[in-house]
C-alpha cells in the first residue's frame, strides 16, 4: 500500500513538473533598451545612446526580441512602455535597459525623458510629473504577468539640474535603493549616494560608461546567474573607478525565486559529448513530431535519457536541471539523412509560411505551431525567378527592415505609394525576394513602429524544401476544380498538367471515371527543387480515357501523409 502511495505521489510529482516544464518553454525574452543622451532642458549626455546600442546588439545575440527607443522624449517613452507591456505575456523573461538622466525625489527613482524641463528649487513636482518612476516601470511589467523582470539601470547619478554639466564629476547624490518585488530584479550602475562615471578621463577612448562596458563583458558570457553577473559587474567596476580615486559599487536588488541565467549558450554547438534524446524510440516511425534535445552549457543531460512520443517541448525547457535546446521536425518534409537538421520552427498551419514559434500545450502531432505573442507571420512564395519573402506585421510600421543569417547589416524593403492611415505616411513594403538557389538559413526581420522604436530582431527560420511544399499544397488548396481538365482530341483525354506542375507537394494521384473511388494511380515525375515548376519533356501529362466517361475523381496524398478530400471534376 505505500508503495502504490509512493508510486501515486511521485506521478503526481512527475506530471506537475511536466507542465511546469511545458509553461516554461513557452517564455519569451523580451527587452526594451533606451538611451537618452540629447536633452533640451538640461545637461547633455556623451553614452547613453552608445551604451543602449551596445546593451540592444548583445541582448539580440542572446536571443531576445528587443525595442529599441533612443533620444526619447516624455511622449516617445510613454509609448514605448506601452508597446512594451502589451509584448509581455504571461511567463516571459522581460529584460528593461535605461541609460541617461536619473533623479531621486523622496526616496523615489525617477528616469528622464529628453524634454524634462529645467526646474529651480521647490519645482520638483515638475519633474515628477515629466518623468517615469522605476516603481512605474516594474508595476508594468508585473502587471502583464512576466515571470521574471529585470531591470538595469546606468542612469546618470548626479545631479542633471545643477550647474556643474559633466555627469562625470558632479559630487551629488544618487539615485535611492530599490525595495524590489518578488520576481524582480534590479541592477544599478551605483550604490547609494554614489555617482556613476561616464569615462574614466577625457582621454578615455571607450564609446561605453564605466558601468556598461562591465557590464557588457560579464552579460556575454554563458552559463552566469543574474547575481553572479552583478557581483563581478560590481568588482570590476569598482577596481576601474577606484583607479581614478572614485568610489563607484554597483548595487543589485534581488527578489527573483531561484537562479536566472541570461546567456546559456543556446546558440553555440553542442560540446563532445553531449547526448541527443530522441522523442521517437526505437521502431516508432510513425507520423509523431520528432523532438532532439541538445543539452548546452556547462552540464549534460546524461545517458539514456528517453522521451515518449508526441511530446511537445520548445526553448528554455529545463530537464533534470540541466539546461536544453529544442529542435522540431514536422511530418511534413521527407525523411532526411541529416539528423541534426532542424526543419522546425513553421507556423500558421500547413497552408502558409514559416517563422521561429513557441509550442504551444494544445498543439497536436502532426499541425503547424502558432506563433506566440506579437511577433511578424512571414510566408513564402516560389516563382521561376525566385522566392518571395511576405511580412505581416502585429502592429503599425513606419519601416520595415531584414538580413540573411544572422550578422551583417539590415536592409530596408522600402516603401510603397500606398499611405497607411494608421500612420500617416507610406507604407513599408512587406516584401522582399531571394534568389532561387537560396539554401536553408535564418532570416532577421525587424520594424519600426510609430513610436520610433527599432522592434526586433525576429528570426525566422527559412527552409527551401518546406516552404516549397507549404507554397505548392496552399496554391493546390485553392484552385482544386482546375486540378485537372478535359479536352476533346481525338477522343476524350484528362490533362494533369496543374498537379504535375506542382508535384513538388504531392507524393502520389490517384484517380476513378464515373463515380469510381480514386484507385488508380497517375504517376508524377520526380520534383525538381532547382526548377520547381518546369515539366520533363518526357513527362506524362494527361491521360486517354473512354469516351463514356463523363466525370472523374480525384485524390492526392501530401508529402506529410494526409490525404486531400476526394476532388470530382464533371466533363462539360
Amino acid at each position: 500500500m505505500r508503495r502504490s502511495a509512493r508510486f501515486f505521489t511521485g506521478l503526481v510529482l512527475s506530471l506537475a513538473l511536466g507542465l511546469y516544464a511545458v509553461e516554461a518553454a513557452l517564455a519569451r525574452n523580451l527587452a526594451l533598451v533606451i538611451g537618452n543622451d540629447s536633452y533640451a532642458n538640461v545637461t547633455s549626455l556623451q553614452k547613453a545612446v552608445s551604451d543602449a546600442r551596445a546593451i540592444a546588439d548583445q541582448l539580440e545575440k542572446l536571443g531576445y526580441v528587443v525595442r529599441r527607443v533612443e533620444n526619447a522624449d516624455q511622449r516617445g517613452m510613454s509609448r514605448a512602455l506601452v508597446a512594451f507591456n502589451a509584448d509581455i505575456q504571461p511567463g516571459d523573461r522581460a529584460l528593461f535597459y535605461y541609460a541617461g538622466h536619473g533623479f531621486e525625489i523622496g526616496g523615489t527613482n525617477y528616469l528622464l525623458p529628453t524634454d524634462v524641463p529645467s526646474v529651480q528649487a521647490n519645482q520638483q513636482d515638475l519633474i515628477r510629473d515629466a518623468s517615469f518612476s522605476v516603481e512605474r516601470v516594474i508595476d508594468g511589467i508585473r502587471d502583464r504577468g512576466a515571470g521574471v523582470a529585470v531591470l538595469v539601470l546606468d542612469a546618470c547619478r548626479n545631479n542633471p539640474f545643477a550647474n556643474d554639466r559633466s555627469r562625470s564629476v558632479a559630487a551629488t547624490r544618487g539615485l535611492a535603493r530599490v525595495d524590489a518585488p518578488e520576481g524582480v530584479f534590479v541592477l544599478m550602475s551605483a550604490g547609494a549616494k554614489q555617482e556613476a562615471l561616464d569615462r574614466l578621463s577625457d582621454q578615455d577612448g571607450n564609446p561605453n560608461s564605466v558601468f556598461t562596458r562591465s557590464f557588457l563583458g560579464e552579460l556575454s558570457k554563458p552559463g552566469q546567474t543574474l547575481v553572479e553577473i552583478a557581483k563581478k559587474t560590481q568588482v570590476d567596476v569598482r577596481s576601474l573607478a577606484a583607479s581614478v580615486g572614485h568610489d563607484q559599487t554597483p548595487a543589485y536588488y534581488d527578489q527573483v525565486i531561484g537562479d536566472v541565467v541570461l546567456s546559456d549558450a543556446a546558440a553555440a554547438a553542442p560540446e563532445a559529448g553531449q547526448q541527443v534524446a530522441s522523442a521517437n524510440p526505437p521502431g516508432n516511425t510513425g507520423p509523431n513530431i520528432r523532438t532532439e534535445i541538445n543539452t548546452v552549457g556547462r552540464t549534460e543531460a546524461g545517458k539514456g535519457v528517453t522521451i515518449g512520443p508526441g511530446v511537445k517541448l520548445g526553448p528554455g525547457v529545463t530537464l533534470g536541471g540541466k539546461e536544453a535546446r529544442i529542435a522540431l521536425q514536422h511530418p511534413a518534409n521527407p525523411p532526411t539523412t541529416d539528423p541534426a537538421k532542424a526543419l522546425n520552427l513553421q507556423q500558421g498551419g500547413a497552408a502558409t509560411g514559416q517563422q521561429l514559434a513557441l509550442v504551444r500545450p494544445d498543439t497536436k502531432p502532426g499541425q503547424l505551431t502558432q506563433p506566440i505573442g506579437r511577433a511578424p507571420i512571414a510566408s513564402f512564395s516560389r516563382s521561376n525567378a525566385g522566392w518571395t519573402v511576405t511580412l505581416s506585421l502585429p502592429e503599425p510600421a513606419t519601416a520595415l527592415s531584414y538580413r540573411v543569417g544572422e550578422a551583417g547589416e539590415f536592409k530596408e524593403t522600402g516603401l510603397l505609394d500606398v499611405l497607411d492611415q494608421r500612420t500617416g505616411g507610406r507604407m513599408p513594403n512587406p516584401s522582399f525576394s531571394m534568389s532561387p538557389r537560396a539554401q536553408a538559413s535564418i532570416i532577421q526581420v525587424r520594424y519600426r513602429s510609430i513610436d520610433g522604436a527599432d522592434v526586433g530582431p525576429f528570426s525566422i527560420r527559412f527552409d527551401p524544401d518546406i516552404a516549397l511544399y507549404e507554397d505548392q499544397r496552399r496554391s493546390l488548396t485553392s484552385i482544386q476544380g482546375s486540378w485537372v481538365e478535359f479536352r476533346d482530341f481525338n477522343g476524350v483525354l484528362v490533362y494533369f498538367t496543374t498537379l504535375v506542375s506542382y508535384r513538388c507537394a504531392i507524393t502520389e494521384v490517384r484517380y476513378g471515371l464515373n463515380g469510381a473511388p480514386p484507385l488508380t494511380r497517375f504517376d508524377l515525375p520526380v520534383c525538381n527543387m532547382k526548377d520547381p515548376y518546369s515539366i520533363p519533356d518526357n513527362a506524362k501529362t494527361y491521360l486517354k480515357v473512354p469516351g463514356s466517361t463523363k466525370s472523374i475523381s480525384v485524390q492526392v496524398t501530401w508529402r506529410d501523409g494526409s490525404q486531400s478530400e476526394i476532388n470530382t471534376v464533371e466533363k462539360d
